[in-house]
Order: C-alpha cells, then sequence, then structure tokens
C-alpha cells in the first residue's frame, strides 16, 4: 500500500490547507489533489499531484481518478460537503454531493482495492439531544437515531453510516473528525454558521458596524486553523491498533465562546465591535447555534492520537484582528 494522501474535495478552504499541512509532514507529491475544474493556487499545485474532472456527482469520474493512482494511495480523505447554511439553502443539491458522493467513493475504493478513508464530519452532526458541555464523537455512535435538527446533520450521519456499513461487511478502516467552527486568516472562507466570528473580526478590524445574527449568549466551539489540520493529520497517521473510539470518531477541539465573549475580547484589543443583534437576519444559523454543543471534548483524540489544540481563544482572535487590520490598511482606496 502507498503512502500518498487522496483528497477529495481538496480546493475547498479546509483542502487547501491540508494540502499544506501533509506537504509538510510527509515532503512533496505526497498529496494527490482530486480537483473538479478549480485549480489549486500555485505555492500549492508547484508540489501537489493534481487530478482534473474529479466530480462527487459521477461515479465514473471518482473510480477514473482511484484506479490511477490507486497503487500510490494510502488514505483517501473525503472533504466533499457544503457547509451548514449553504445544505439548508439547497438540501436535495448538497444530499446529492455529500451522501451521494460518499456512496460513489466507498464503492470506487472497493473496486480499486483501497480501504482507509478519513471524513470530516461537523458539530452539526449534534442536535438537541446531545450533551450541551464536551459532547465526544462516540456519543453519535451511540445514539443513531437521535434527531440532528437539519439536513446537514442528517447528510453527515447518512455518510456515516455508509461508512460503518462498508467497514463491517468489507473490512474498511473508516476514521471520521467531529470539526468545529474554524478560525483563520483568509479574506473569505464559505456560508457556515461559526463564520459570524470571522466576519465580526473583519468589522471591527474595519470600523464597519457588524449585526451578529446570533444571541450573545449562545456558545459555540471552535479551533483555529492550525490546530484543526494537526488534528486531522493525527487522525489519520494513527496506527489502527491505537484507535480506540467506536467506527474512529474523534472530535478535534479547541476552545468555545459566546459573541459577547468575542466582542469583549475585541475592546482589549484595541477594537471595540459597533455591534447590533437582530436574530432575523440568518435564522437557519440562529437555529443551528442553539442546537449544536457548547463544547466538544477533547479527551479521546488527546488520549488515542495525541493531539491538544495549542492556540488559545484570545491568540487566534488577535491574530485574526491583526492580519485583518493589515489587508484592511494595503487594500486599494477607491
Amino acid at each position: 500500500m502507498g503512502k500518498k494522501t487522496f483528497i477529495i474535495g481538496a480546493s475547498g478552504a479546509i483542502g487547501q490547507e491540508l494540502i499544506a499541512a501533509i506537504t509538510a509532514a510527509h515532503g512533496p507529491h505526497s498529496v494527490i489533489a482530486a480537483l473538479h475544474t478549480s485549480p489549486l493556487p500555485d505555492h500549492l499545485a508547484a508540489t501537489t499531484l493534481c487530478e482534473f474532472g474529479v466530480d462527487v456527482r459521477r461515479a465514473d469520474t471518482i473510480l477514473a481518478a482511484l484506479q490511477k493512482h490507486a497503487a500510490d494511495i494510502g488514505t483517501v480523505w473525503n472533504l466533499a460537503a457544503p457547509l451548514s447554511v449553504a445544505t439548508a439553502a439547497d438540501p436535495s443539491a448538497a444530499h446529492d454531493i455529500t451522501v451521494g458522493g460518499m456512496e460513489r467513493i466507498l464503492a470506487a475504493m472497493k473496486t480499486v482495492g483501497l480501504s482507509k478513508i478519513c471524513f470530516s464530519d461537523s458539530i452539526g452532526s449534534f442536535g438537541a439531544e446531545a450533551p450541551r458541555e464536551l459532547a465526544p464523537a462516540r456519543w453519535l455512535v451511540e445514539h443513531p437515531a437521535q434527531d440532528p435538527g437539519s439536513a446537514y446533520g442528517e447528510q453527515k450521519r447518512g455518510c456515516r453510516e455508509l461508512m460503518r456499513q462498508y467497514a463491517v461487511e468489507h473490512g474498511f478502516d473508516t476514521r471520521f473528525a467531529i470539526i468545529p467552527g474554524v478560525l483563520h486568516t483568509k479574506p473569505s472562507w464559505g456560508g457556515g454558521t461559526t463564520e459570524y466570528a470571522l466576519d465580526a473580526i473583519r468589522a471591527a478590524a474595519t470600523h464597519v458596524p457588524y449585526v451578529c445574527p446570533l444571541p450573545l449568549d449562545a456558545w459555540l466551539p471552535m479551533i483555529h486553523v492550525r490546530d484543526l489540520v494537526r488534528g486531522l493529520i493525527a487522525l489519520m497517521d494513527a496506527p489502527r491498533a491505537a484507535i480506540t473510539e467506536p467506527e474512529g470518531g474523534y472530535a478535534i477541539a479547541g476552545f468555545s465562546f459566546t459573541p459577547a465573549q468575542l466582542f469583549a475580547t475585541l475592546a482589549a484589543a484595541g477594537e471595540p465591535a459597533q455591534y447590533t443583534v437582530d436574530l432575523e437576519r440568518n435564522p437557519p444559523a440562529r437555529r443551528f447555534a442553539a442546537l449544536w454543543p457548547d463544547s466538544i471534548s477533547p479527551a479521546e483524540a488527546a488520549r488515542d492520537l495525541h493531539f491538544e489544540a495549542q492556540a488559545s481563544m484570545d491568540a487566534t482572535i488577535r491574530e485574526i484582528l491583526a492580519v485583518s487590520r493589515a489587508r484592511a490598511h494595503e487594500a486599494p482606496v477607491s
């Protein structure tokens, strides 16, 4: 079995970060990026094997790419899925990408003789019945019938069910990561529920009024993107014997905060936010924030994967604020 990592959804935000981190850890050309049409940035493309024309909605394109590289692949990462708010806007299209895509990927892997897959799950898989504090990934396995309260969570569950089937029936090595809100310094990312924090930081950096779509006391789990990719690589690289959690599921935990704490941190950093609260501005985000846990458990990943987040909430917010300030100063004046 080869040592390369085949990443589906490679051109997305987490995909690009994961490519950079795997390349840094395992060397140039250790990643095969499955791309539909969007190319990678030049600095990533130079050290990545890029396979274009891979569409998770078309089984033939997945099979062709895996057949071409099967002898070199050790792990397949499936990152292909719309974010929570985008899924709410068009559940049917999202289902074809998320659940349909997983079904096609697993079938193609079986055909070419590959069996190790990692999947990016989400805090959006938890519903109102889940623990509010320190929710572990295993709770989802132990409560398969819980209502996640959204098509987004239902589709993530559908992917876990498919992986479980292939693990039981075909001996696949399946692993999934519960990913919280991801904080980073890029100018844009996507349309998820936790993106409110990034929008608020950028608004403060540019002295633009910000309308918060969540209650000021809404707790949400977050993580710095550098810690996230460290956790994802730890999950991928762990020996199978070290994976003791059911179905290979682990929460990749960072820290949690509320909008009120975010605004207080911005003020302490010298950028008091000009904010108002409008709970009707983004009803799906407000509803998801009420469903999801206040925090997720770091214990299992620390024990089995030897992973612990390093970045604190305060340091992460200040870093993003500083980069956003610098970017605003560099922007051309119209």
